[in-house]
């Protein structure tokens, strides 16, 4: 399996268990939405404080539900080159990507284009006729780590994200 499938995999699991778990909270409550889109506090850390959650319930005592996986895909890790990027892969949980650069870390704004993109904090990339948004649910950026909700985002924005990487001159990178 070359690393392709690999991504492709990862996500077409994830979606396929984050539909079921949408189909069992839409049946637990009366009002609600998946992906929801939140600014946070500053405390949250996470990229322009924007967080999408995976299920918001509506109605009095409205909540937050997120989806932990049953099912995770597993492979021993392997070595993956783009460009000049050399990277390793040890896992790949499409909920939960980190990725973690070698040498210098990039600046916040670097991201700034791709997040526009792939977050689309003004909704203005959606299919209004799709079952869920095709979008990353958070980015957090901690140092050298990335961390990614790659949410319902197709396996595009992962690829995009490692362009973005290695055309900022980042060299090498472990994927967990």
């Amino acid at each position: 399996m070359d690393f392709e499938d690999l991504m492709e995999l990862s996500r077409d699991s994830y979606v396929s268990q984050f539909a079921s778990f949408i189909e069992k909270q839409q049946a637990l409550h009366e009002q609600g939405a998946p992906e929801v889109k939140f600014q946070l506090s500053d405390q949250s850390g996470l990229y322009r404080r924007l967080y999408c959650a995976d299920y918001a319930s509506g109605g009095e005592g409205g909540q937050i539900v997120e989806m932990t996986p049953d099912e995770e895909v597993s492979f021993d890790p392997i070595s993956v080159s783009l460009g000049e990027l050399e990277m390793t892969v040890q896992r790949l949980n499409w909920h939960d990507v980190t990725l973690t650069l070698e040498g210098e870390a990039l600046p916040p704004d670097a991201f700034g284009e791709w997040f526009e993109i792939w977050f689309d904090p003004e909704d203005v990339n959606t299919d209004w006729d799709s079952k869920f948004s095709s979008h990353v649910h958070s980015l957090l950026l901690d140092g050298h780590d990335i961390h990614v909700d790659f949410g319902t985002a197709p396996v595009e924005a992962l690829v995009e994200l490692f362009v973005l990487i290695e055309g900022a001159g980042v060299k090498a990178a472990t994927v967990s």
